[in-house]
């Protein structure tokens, strides 16, 4: 069975009034070989019956209840087998000519060696009953960045739109919006024990930070990730299982960030070193590492106490933790230096 070169993958959970929009970009491309996937994750505001009415060329996966960000994707991953898989959150507005410039980059010798390919993702907001875009002057993203600290960032997160004007190889993407080489992902998945089927990204992750060390894992095995800022696209952040957390995060939205968000952001966060961290790198930084999450930990211990109860996740998944990282690991292709360059 023959496939569209792309599978644009959109998983939803309750994001309906970011659709319309987020598909009108979708079809407007002007690159024609794809195919539409929507994972749904037990939607009750009337996304599936939407996506009948309006939208029933778009193939529609539908789950009982939330799976969470990365089982969605790992089922869309598997259900269809086109080369190359385009993940789009729901409230992503890409510009016509996205998917045009990013499948010439993944289809040039020059680049075959990488793994996804990203752009520049501008911040906007949907404004009124209509939901009209309104468009911004400010980074969203324009790629993942780690600190001496082991705190992910996005590169330009904040800063203006004008700026990051030049191509260039980042650590990775982030999973708001990037191709991914099937290629890649299948290189990259992984299975433990008694698993019934490999993993894209790590279903124990469920949601945020799980794009993070997916990226890591593509370093380890070889693959290449590119930044190109022609590759234009705004996203509202509102609907994202993806964000990257870190303590100044944490502080400053104290109220207003979900319990569920800071809980998977400071759990995950040692999870994925606990898989992908060389020791020698870890030792290198250590006294860089250490104040960062002792500020983290003092700041759970005397404010948001319930939320500690990652740290008891962390010992529970510890031992699957290590044998994925044992696993990867013994199929890495990157010394403990390659990977230390990323790190800055």
């Amino acid at each position: 069975m023959s496939y569209p070169k792309v599978t644009i993958q959109i998983v939803t959970w309750n994001t309906l009034r970011y659709l319309t929009q987020c598909l009108s970009s979708i079809f407007a491309q002007s690159y024609r070989d794809f195919q539409v996937l929507v994972i749904d994750n037990g939607s009750q505001d009337g996304t599936l019956q939407f996506l009948k009415n309006d939208y029933p060329d778009v193939t529609v996966f539908q789950n009982h209840k939330n799976l969470g960000f990365a089982k969605a994707n790992n089922q869309g991953i598997r259900l269809l087998n086109s080369p190359y898989m385009l993940l789009c959150n729901s409230d992503i507005f890409m510009e016509s000519d996205w998917l045009e410039k990013a499948m010439a980059l993944a289809e040039s010798e020059k680049y075959s060696q990488y793994g996804s390919f990203g752009g520049k993702l501008i911040k906007m907001k949907l404004t009124g009953e209509l939901r009209e875009i309104e468009k911004t002057n400010v980074i969203d993203s324009c790629g993942l960045k780690i600190l001496k600290n082991r705190q992910v960032v996005e590169i330009g997160a904040g800063e203006d739109s004008s700026g990051y004007n030049d191509r260039i190889d980042v650590f990775g993407q982030s999973a708001a919006l990037a191709l991914y080489r099937r290629e890649a992902l299948n290189n990259c998945a992984i299975k433990i024990g008694n698993q019934d089927e490999e993993e894209y990204f790590d279903e124990d992750f469920f949601s945020y930070k799980e794009d993070v060390d997916l990226a890591w894992r593509m370093n380890l095995f070889g693959w290449k990730s590119i930044y190109d800022p022609s590759l234009v696209a705004y996203h509202a952040r509102s609907a994202s299982g993806s964000e990257k957390t870190s303590m100044m995060d944490i502080i400053k939205n104290k109220g207003k960030q979900s319990e569920l968000a800071k809980f998977y952001s400071y759990r995950n966060h040692f999870l994925l070193l606990k898989k992908n961290e060389f020791k020698k790198n870890f030792m290198k930084d250590f006294w860089t590492i250490f104040p960062y999450e002792m500020k983290k930990f003092f700041y759970f211990l005397l404010f948001d106490f319930k939320n500690l109860k990652a740290i008891g996740e962390v010992f529970k998944l510890g031992s699957k933790m290590k044998k994925k990282g044992d696993l990867i690991k013994n199929n890495s292709k990157a010394s403990s230096e390659m990977i230390n360059k990323w790190i800055n």
